[in-house]
């Protein structure tokens, strides 16, 4: 009865026919690569920080502990499958003769690198036509092959040509067509996901488990993708502060322009009006969808052997396999209940969740981006609503009577006729429009909403509550000038957030005087990662007492 009961445990997690598809994000030097050489380690070479003695002090230590004795026993490399090496594959599987054609007028490569790629790309097609397992050309003799690219062509034309490749796939399903062919924008995530499932056919015949990690997703709607089809895929963000990131980018042999210049390629807003918005890559969208966060820290590398890294990872890894091993951090139940909070923004741009704590993670306050209580927030209001004249109170006494704005904003709504024929609520950012209207590119001061940590800072005013002096702010993107400062008059202590972006309000505000709150960039589950791996699938007490049945 025990093997009975015990093989329908197994069963319930998933033990006997396990398939994990994590996907990892991040901009170029923040670590996505290192995660993915962890997670495919043996369990032998891997260096961790979790705690191991025998006298813990703390709960936390006592959860590492756990974690620990779970890992030693459980652990399973995973195999990598890397995006770059696939884009690779698709300049093969086009001709080889029209990819070196195309990148020879393109001006990426120059000529003496355009040969040796040729040849390299050669050995990768001779290597796919003879290879006996799947699983060994794609995670392992593929990358390899195609890491050997990187020498070969430099840094940055190496980083150049790849985001030109990816770029054209996503427009017109071919590395070396440039212009937009309807339905192909998913080539390269289908690719990805047609071999994972290869992957995991040829594991199914031989008795394998198949655990698999994507370096790197750089696009939000490829991440939506692979979160959309498997119940069993976390989108990782792998982020480290920007100056540790440019410290590691200079070794790699980029100046202060290559960086400006990679910056601007991977993360900056994209207005969704433009096409090109689509195409290229977003990773401040792709931080926004994620799972699961995984912190970098800037490490003495001989030394730690990236332990810090590699305990975040270990963690996670853990928890996919068994929910419930271990319940969240007072981090991470925060930051969840900040990421909740985001959800009742009525922000068409972007929903931000924040939440104000005392020093010992007591809830205090919970604020979104929204507009003042008592006005419409703007997923509310309609554009043919305000030229209508209906639902009046939805809109401002200058909107409605400020002709020469009316003229312009009349002349931009004929456009958006068929989708309000369509039956959705044509919203819109008054900011947006303004700032167009009055020939402003970035003009934040027309904005309608309260920031979310603005909104927590003032309820906790409104409603009389305690001091927070010595507190705690999360923020699921990170505060900008202004609410910096209101977070440093209020004596904040820690300010854990999860959008890495470079801004004036850290190094302006934030590290200016001599009360500076430490900046700590967010580790941890949230949203439905957060429900998946902290809810046990059965009770533990009934596993116990189950798995020890005669």
């Amino acid at each position: 009865m025990s093997n009975y009961l015990k093989s329908a445990i197994s069963k319930i997690y998933g033990e006997d026919d396990d398939f994990i598809l994590l996907g990892l994000t991040g901009q170029t030097g923040s670590g996505c690569s290192t995660v993915a050489r962890i997670l495919s380690s043996e369990k032998s070479k891997i260096k961790h920080s979790l705690f191991s003695g025998s006298c813990p002090s703390s709960n936390e230590k006592r959860k590492e502990l756990i974690v620990g004795k779970f890992f030693e026993s459980n652990w399973e490399a995973y195999r990598v499958l890397q995006v770059r090496s696939i884009i690779t594959l698709t300049l093969v599987d086009c001709g080889i003769h029209d990819a070196i054609i195309y990148l020879k007028g393109k001006s990426i490569v120059d000529d003496k690198a355009l040969d040796l790629l040729r040849e390299k790309l050669e050995e990768i097609k001779q290597e796919k036509d003879s290879t006996v397992s799947l699983s060994d050309f794609y995670t392992i003799r593929l990358p390899e092959l195609s890491d050997q690219i990187r020498p070969i062509l430099g840094e940055t034309s190496f980083v150049s040509m790849y985001q030109t490749i990816g770029t054209n796939i996503r427009m017109s399903g071919s590395p070396i067509e440039e212009g937009i062919q309807e339905g192909k924008f998913f080539t390269l995530a289908g690719e990805i996901n047609d071999i994972a499932l290869k992957i995991r056919d040829e594991d199914k015949k031989f008795g394998r488990k198949t655990l698999l990690v994507i370096d790197a997703i750089r696009n939000p709607l490829e991440a939506i993708y692979f979160q959309e089809r498997w119940a069993s895929f976390y989108l990782v963000a792998v982020s480290c502060s920007d100056e540790d990131r440019r410290r590691r980018l200079r070794k790699l042999g980029y100046n202060e322009s290559d960086v400006d210049k990679l910056d601007k390629q991977e993360y900056v807003r994209r207005k969704l009006e433009d096409k090109e918005s689509y195409f290229i890559q977003d990773i401040q969208s792709c931080l926004e969808r994620s799972d699961l966060y995984i912190s970098n820290p800037n490490e003495n590398n001989s030394v730690s052997e990236f332990r810090t890294l590699a305990s975040q990872v270990i963690k996670f890894a853990s928890l996919m396999k068994r929910p419930g091993l271990i319940t969240p951090t007072a981090i991470e139940r925060c930051m969840q209940i900040a990421y909740t909070a985001k959800l009742n923004s009525g922000c068409i741009s972007r929903q931000v969740g924040a939440v104000v704590t005392d020093s010992n993670f007591s809830i205090h306050s919970v604020g979104w981006n929204d507009t003042p209580h008592g006005q419409v927030p703007c997923n509310l209001r309609n554009r043919f609503n305000l030229l209508q004249g209906k639902d009046q109170l939805a809109y401002s006494e200058f909107e409605k009577n400020n002709n020469e704005y009316l003229e312009f904003f009349r002349g931009k709504s004929d456009r958006y006729a068929e989708i309000e024929n369509e039956g959705r609520n044509v919203s819109y950012c008054f900011k947006s429009e303004y700032n167009e209207f009055k020939g402003e590119k970035n003009n934040q001061v027309n904005t309608r909403s309260l920031h979310a940590e603005e909104n927590a800072f003032l309820q906790i005013s409104k409603y009389g509550g305690m001091g927070v002096e010595g507190g705690n702010l999360f923020t699921t993107a990170s505060p900008c000038v202004l609410c910096s400062k209101k977070a440093y008059q209020l004596g904040i202590k820690n300010i854990y957030y999860i959008d890495p972006y470079p801004d004036i309000a850290t190094s302006h505000i934030l590290q200016g005087g001599a009360n500076n709150p430490n900046l700590i960039l967010f580790s941890g589950a949230i949203g439905r990662a957060f429900h998946y791996l902290y809810t046990p699938i059965v009770a533990y007490k009934d596993e116990l007492n189950t798995l020890v049945c005669d």
